[in-house]
C-alpha cells in the first residue's frame, strides 16, 4: 500500500518568484535524491482558496508511517543538501499555519 504524504507550507514573503524559479531548476535533483522508500510527486499550488501557499507531495512506498525529516537525515547527505536549499524558502514564522496530510489508496491495489 502506498501513502501520499502532503505538506503545505507558506514561502517566505517576496520570495515566490524566486522560490518558482528554483523550483523549475531544481525539481529533478528532488526526484534524484529522493530518500529510500519515497517518491517526489510534485510541488503543487491550489486553484481554490487554500490556506497554504503550496504544497509538496510525495508517494511513500513503505508500511510505516512516513518520517521524510528522519528519512533526509538517514540519507546519504546529497537529498538533505537540496532539501536545505528547498527549505531556505519556506516561512518557518508561518509554521504553526502549515498543513501536513496522509492519504491511503481507498481500495486495496495489487
Amino acid at each position: 500500500m502506498a501513502l501520499l504524504y502532503d505538506w503545505g507550507f507558506y514561502v517566505k514573503p517576496g520570495q515566490k518568484e524566486a522560490f518558482l524559479g528554483w523550483l523549475e531548476d531544481n525539481e529533478p535533483r528532488l526526484s534524484e535524491l529522493a530518500p529510500k522508500n519515497y517518491e517526489y510527486v510534485g510541488t503543487f499550488q491550489s486553484l481554490s482558496p487554500e490556506p497554504c501557499d503550496f504544497h509538496q507531495v510525495w508517494r511513500y512506498g513503505a508500511e510505516r508511517p512516513p518520517d521524510l525529516r528522519f528519512a533526509a537525515a538517514a540519507d546519504s547527505g546529497a537529498f538533505t543538501t537540496v532539501a536545505k536549499e528547498y527549505l531556505d524558502f519556506v516561512d518557518t514564522d508561518r509554521g504553526p499555519e502549515e498543513e501536513f496530510r496522509l492519504y491511503r489508496d481507498a481500495v486495496d491495489r495489487p
